[in-house]
């Protein structure tokens, strides 16, 4: 399954935001998204350590879980 994230590079934490079912994306975790936010430069500072993608579940473990990420947000 396909998922979009949010992960701040400084903090390691993470928040899947939506999850791909058939050819539509479907919003997860919004109400975490605010409070997530809330606490982190926007992506569009030049400082910015938040960064967002879309990755498989396995692509993910192996690219941010496996490096360090520390929290995981419920799916």
């Amino acid at each position: 399954m396909n998922r979009k994230y949010l992960v701040d590079t400084k903090t390691n934490e993470y928040l899947c935001i939506a999850l791909k079912k058939g050819q539509d994306w479907v919003p997860n975790n919004q109400n975490h998204l605010a409070g997530f936010m809330n606490t982190r430069t926007p992506e569009t500072e030049s400082d910015s350590v938040l960064v967002s993608g879309e990755f498989q579940d396995n692509a993910f473990y192996e690219k941010w879980i496996r490096n360090g990420t520390n929290i995981i947000f419920k799916y």
